[in-house]
């Protein structure tokens, strides 16, 4: 008998110390003109379609093997990840009690999360973000 997985509970929003977040939110920062290290990046905002940037928001990455990592989204709503992971990847965004998990699992190829395709406002599935 398959036992169903525990209930995922949200992580608090910080607010203090975040970083920046540096620079070109909403663009593909690991195929861009530099490589960061990046094994996962992206974006998070307010709405499907963009709006403003969602600061302090738990980013909690949950890759094949049963790994489970957070990372928080910066003052500009990016965040990253620099530890492997196996993909595919299941990402959910959270900032209690609010729990948002992305609607597919994401693969290797799809690990910069701002790359044209999925994310698009139009006949996409629109931006990981938190109401």
């Amino acid at each position: 008998m398959m036992v169903d997985a525990a209930p995922f509970h949200c992580r608090d929003r910080i607010t203090t110390g975040l970083d920046s977040g540096h620079h070109n939110p909403g663009q593909d920062c690991q195929s861009g003109c530099h490589d960061h290290g990046f094994y996962l990046s992206g974006t998070i905002y307010t709405s499907a379609n963009g709006g403003q940037a969602a600061s302090g928001v738990s980013i909690t990455i949950i890759d094949a093997d049963g790994n489970v990592g957070d990372t928080l989204s910066s003052v500009d709503g990016n965040f990253w990840a620099t530890l492997p992971v196996t993909f595919p990847v299941t990402v959910i965004a959270s900032s209690c009690p609010t729990v948002m998990p992305m609607v597919a699992k994401v693969t290797s190829a799809d690990s910069h999360c701002n790359k044209g395709g999925c994310h698009a406002a139009s006949g996409g599935a629109g931006r990981i973000h938190l109401p």
